[in-house]
């Protein structure tokens, strides 16, 4: 009976200390679960938000017809297509432009018009400043309408985020929706020009600012790719999507996004 008890408490105590290794064992497993997760939230975001270059702009400059860097080569998929396949994406391209810009359809002559530049060589850029430089976007400029605070409240919060630009709100409410679109997509434009041309702190960027629009336009957007919150997603689409269309999704997203505030 004895040797019962001994052995009982000799079980016992083993039991205990194991239970107490259990325990510093959980302990140590939890504190280490934590500092993974820890890890794990801090690293949801694959990079963070570059620094945001300073624009320059030189006049003289022959610096983008020299075609340097992995930006102007990027875009392969879309380069070795036919032209009748990369006409149908020029015509989507021209249709949402024009609608989300203007806020009206392009016509039929504008539509060839746009269409003769684009395969001819000329840039999605070129045919965007063509057409806020025409009588017609000029026209609606002069429109006195009073922006909406939203409206205001996103372009001040946006030079700030994303273009390093403080902004004067008195002198942005003396403008309309249509000079402040052309504006801001101005800046962003000379701003996109200013990375280096390797692309990498560009994609970043672009990335940042897409998942931001994917939140705060997410009844706009209704394209997945442009829905999509994820950093990843827009930091591979910029790196494999042609410079040009790059912009171009840029000047639309910015329009779109500006016409919902307003």
């Amino acid at each position: 009976m004895k040797y019962l008890i001994l052995s009982f408490l000799i079980s016992s105590q083993a039991q205990a200390l194991d239970f107490k290794n259990i325990i510093e064992n959980i302990k140590k497993e939890t504190k280490a679960l934590l500092g993974k997760i820890g890890t794990q939230e801090n690293s949801i975001r694959p990079f963070e938000m570059p620094e945001i270059p300073e624009v320059k702009i030189d006049r003289k400059s022959v610096e983008v017809y020299s075609k340097e860097g992995r930006v102007y080569k990027q875009g392969e998929a879309f380069l070795v297509l036919s032209k009748e396949e990369k006409r149908k994406y020029r015509i989507a391209f021209l249709k949402e432009l024009y609608i989300s810009v203007r806020g009206a359809k392009i016509n039929d002559n504008e539509l060839i018009q746009g269409l003769n530049i684009l395969e001819q060589g000329g840039t999605r850029e070129g045919v965007y400043r063509s057409l806020v430089m025409s009588t017609e976007y000029m026209s609606l400029e002069n429109y006195e309408e009073k922006p909406s605070s939203t409206l205001v409240d996103f372009t001040l919060n946006f030079g700030v985020e994303f273009l390093g630009l403080q902004f004067e709100k008195p002198q942005i409410e003396k403008l309309n929706l249509y000079t402040i679109k052309k504006v801001i997509v101005e800046k962003t434009l000379e701003l996109v020009d200013s990375f280096p041309k390797d692309g990498e702190n560009l994609y970043k960027w672009y990335a940042y600012l897409s998942v931001d629009f994917s939140k705060r336009f997410t009844a706009t957007f209704r394209n997945k790719v442009r829905k999509s919150s994820s950093l990843e997603h827009h930091y591979q689409w910029a790196k494999q999507a042609p410079f040009q269309q790059i912009k171009s999704e840029l000047i639309i997203k910015l329009h779109k996004g500006m016409n919902s505030l307003n």
